[in-house]
């Protein structure tokens, strides 16, 4: 069998469910894509590819690791939930987790992994190419699915980017303070 991958793009003002063919759940919101394979196979890790943001559900296969690689930063996974926030304009990639555990590396091998526990955060700063981790309120990352945005601790810039991706418009800003 060969790998045949799937590419869902979920448009600005929408989110969107799936469930991958070994039975993981991922929830994409607005402005992501997920590259995935149709079906998995035997004897070969679990990788799928993302922009954006997404809450993933992991069936548990230790013989198959599930990988997650977004842009530069790779979180390997045997069965958890957590989410990924990892647009490309932005200069973080978060990862939050809920249950489970992760590891987090980057995909060039140029960082110490790190693993989370759960109800950590992980940021992955893609200038300065580290990883940060935090614990935080997870209930604040995952808000969106339930079509709720939570600001805490957050520049206006990031606001705004947050409320054009959810509500699929453009915000112009001229106040300069």
């Amino acid at each position: 069998e060969e790998l045949v991958y799937n590419t869902l793009r979920v448009p600005y003002g929408k989110k969107f469910n799936l469930q991958l063919s070994d039975g993981t759940k991922a929830y994409l919101n607005a402005g992501s894509s997920l590259k995935y394979p149709v079906k998995f196979l035997q004897g070969m890790v679990r990788q799928v590819f993302l922009s954006g943001e997404v809450f993933l559900d992991v069936q548990k296969d230790s013989a198959h690791p599930f990988i997650v690689n977004a842009d530069n930063l790779n979180i390997q996974v045997l069965g958890t939930k957590f989410n990924v926030t990892a647009y490309p304009e932005d200069d973080t990639s978060d990862v939050v987790l809920l249950e489970g555990s992760v590891k987090l590396d980057s995909d060039k091998g140029d960082l110490n992994p790190v693993v989370l526990k759960p109800g950590f955060k992980g940021s992955y700063d893609k200038n300065a190419h580290d990883i940060d981790t935090r614990e935080v309120i997870t209930g604040i990352y995952t808000s969106w699915m339930n079509g709720e945005l939570v600001f805490r601790n957050m520049s206006f810039q990031n606001i705004l980017k947050k409320l054009e991706r959810h509500y699929d418009v453009v915000i112009v800003n001229n106040n300069k303070k």
